[in-house]
């Protein structure tokens, strides 16, 4: 009870059932959130919105698409971010998810396209979280020993710094490849004289 946890994924299909369970003591208010709205960087994406656009209910006290660009959270072909969002906090007559009275901030970081999420997305999504005051992250994402340009990682490690500053807890999934090399050229297993088969993916 009185938990706001933000969910970087695909989405979330706001009308399922298991999303009406109102929490008992909603600790992010619609007033909480339209504070700080135009400060958001949702806000520097789409200056036409404004609170109603944001706030969904009281489960759902804001949500935004940062992979297409408008308020839009509803996922088009992946239920993915449906699915976590339910494992945390859904209830109905089939669901119960760990924290049921818990707040859901969906901030959808895959485009409707149905490609990847892109790291300019999901740092924004990051920096709304910190600003709204969320107690966790989640990213059931990442891609397999994904690391690319060294001069990526300053900007990154600032947002990360903030989050860790601000005492909110970041939920990354570590990776789900058994093997470095899946999806390889040759094969789905490593080469005897390039036997690095780390699995643990990028942000995490």
């Amino acid at each position: 009870k009185g938990t706001v946890v933000s969910v970087l994924d695909t989405g979330c299909d706001y009308t399922h059932s298991a999303f009406q369970n109102m929490p008992a003591n909603p600790r992010l208010s619609k007033e909480d959130v339209n504070a700080v709205l135009e400060h958001s960087m949702a806000y520097s994406i789409d200056s036409t919105i404004d609170i109603n656009d944001v706030y969904y209910s009281e489960k759902i006290p804001f949500g935004f698409d940062y992979a297409d660009n408008d308020s839009n959270i509803y996922p088009l072909t992946e239920d993915h971010g449906t699915h976590v969002a339910g494992i945390i906090a859904g209830q109905d007559d089939v669901i119960t998810g760990v924290a049921v009275d818990a707040q859901l901030v969906i901030m959808k970081v895959f485009p409707d396209s149905d490609t990847g999420a892109g790291t300019d997305g999901i740092l924004k999504a990051l920096e709304d979280s910190v600003l709204l005051g969320v107690d966790v992250i989640n990213m059931s994402l990442g891609s397999t020993i994904g690391f690319t340009r060294e001069v990526d990682n300053e900007y990154l490690n600032s947002v990360y710094e903030k989050i860790e500053d601000a005492g909110i807890v970041l939920d990354v999934a570590a990776g789900n490849e058994f093997s470095g090399g899946y999806g390889g050229e040759s094969s789905n297993t490593n080469f005897a004289h390039n036997p690095d088969s780390g699995v643990v993916g990028s942000p995490s």
